[in-house]
């Protein structure tokens, strides 16, 4: 009998005795959470036509977490912390820089361009904030995260978390102005 190549095999046939409990846990889980991993990479610097590759590698590495995962702690956070660390080694090798910007897509409707205008631009200004201000500010306001959620999940104060999100709004606020002021 020969053996599938590796990449043919499903994460519970390389060499784990997963029960089939937890296949199934992880497949509803996938499949409920993956926009809001690639929805959260992309926020978090993640280029739009990479953010599918680096969601699909975040879930090997959630599926391998999962048997340790304390399931009395609310999931979107874990999941986040996740995103921060692939979206940070993204980021940090920067093997996405010097290839060419994401295509854009010839858009027939007046309605539809304007919605991703508007999205490259919240995308632009949140590149302008440092790292540690992009999560606070993405996971308050963006993702709704409470200050307390925020404070726990980065094992930082909520002072902290109060002070990077201020100061994220108000670098986001300018980055967006000088983009408005720059427009023809």
């Amino acid at each position: 009998m020969t053996k599938e190549p590796a990449s043919a095999q499903t994460p519970s046939d390389q060499g784990s005795t997963v029960p089939a409990k937890l296949d199934q846990e992880f497949e509803s889980l996938f499949a409920s959470e993956f926009a809001f991993v690639c929805r959260t990479l992309e926020r978090l610097g993640v280029r739009e036509a990479d953010v599918h590759d680096v969601a699909q590698e975040l879930f090997l590495a959630v599926y391998r977490a999962m048997p340790d995962w304390d399931r009395s702690r609310a999931l979107k956070p874990w999941l986040f912390g996740f995103a921060v660390r692939f979206a940070s080694n993204y980021r940090r090798l920067g093997w996405h820089r010097g290839r060419a910007l994401d295509e854009e897509m010839p858009v027939q409707s007046p309605r539809m361009h304007d919605k991703l205008a508007a999205k490259r631009s919240v995308m632009r200004a949140l590149e302008t904030l440092d790292f540690d201000k992009r999560i606070a500010l993405v996971m308050h306001d963006m993702e709704e995260f409470t200050a307390k959620e925020i404070s726990e999940h980065l094992g930082i104060s909520s002072n902290t978390v109060s002070s990077r999100v201020r100061l994220a709004r108000d670098a986001f606020r300018a980055a967006i102005g000088k983009e408005e002021g720059s427009a023809p």
